[in-house]
C-alpha cells in the first residue's frame, strides 16, 4: 500500500513539475502596419524613423492631429540627433581601428626582430587560424538572432 501511494505522489510530483516549466511566449505576428520593409540593409532616414515613432504614439496615445504635429517635431529633431551621435561614433571608430591597425603592424615589426623565420612562420599561422575561429564564432553569433 506504501508503495502505491508513494508512486502515486512521485508520478503526480513529476507531472506538475513539468507544468511549471517557463513556456516561451508564442511568437506574436505584427499587424502589416507595423511590420518592417525589407530594405537590405539600409537604414530609415530620420523623418521615416521619426514618422513611424509619431504614427505608433498615435495611435496608441489617441493623439489629436495638433499633439501629432508636435510629436512629429520632437521626433524629427530627435531622430536628427542620434544620426548625428551615430556618424560622429562611426568617425570615432573608423580612427580608433586605423590606431589599432597601426599598433599591431609595429607588433609585428618587433616580432620579426626578435623570432627566427621558422618562429615567424609558426606564429603567423597560430594567428590566421585564430582570426578563422573568431570569424566563424561571429557568424554563429549572427545566425542566432
Amino acid at each position: 500500500m506504501k508503495k502505491a501511494i508513494f508512486v502515486t505522489l512521485l508520478m503526480a510530483g513529476l507531472s506538475f513539475g513539468t507544468f511549471a516549466q517557463d513556456a516561451k511566449p508564442a511568437h506574436r505576428e505584427r499587424p502589416p502596419h507595423e511590420k518592417r520593409t525589407e530594405r537590405k540593409g539600409e537604414r530609415f532616414t530620420a523623418e521615416e524613423r521619426a514618422e513611424v515613432y509619431a504614427k505608433r504614439m498615435q495611435k496608441n496615445l489617441n493623439l489629436s492631429d495638433e499633439q501629432y504635429k508636435k510629436v512629429l517635431a520632437i521626433n524629427l529633431e530627435q531622430a536628427k540627433k542620434q544620426e548625428e551621435l551615430r556618424a560622429a561614433h562611426k568617425a570615432e571608430m573608423k580612427a580608433t581601428r586605423e590606431k589599432m591597425k597601426a599598433n599591431h603592424e609595429d607588433l609585428s615589426k618587433k616580432y620579426e626582430s626578435v623570432l627566427t623565420p621558422e618562429q615567424l612562420k609558426k606564429f603567423k599561422e597560430e594567428q590566421e587560424k585564430r582570426k578563422a575561429e573568431m570569424q566563424e564564432g561571429r557568424k554563429e553569433r549572427r545566425g542566432r538572432r
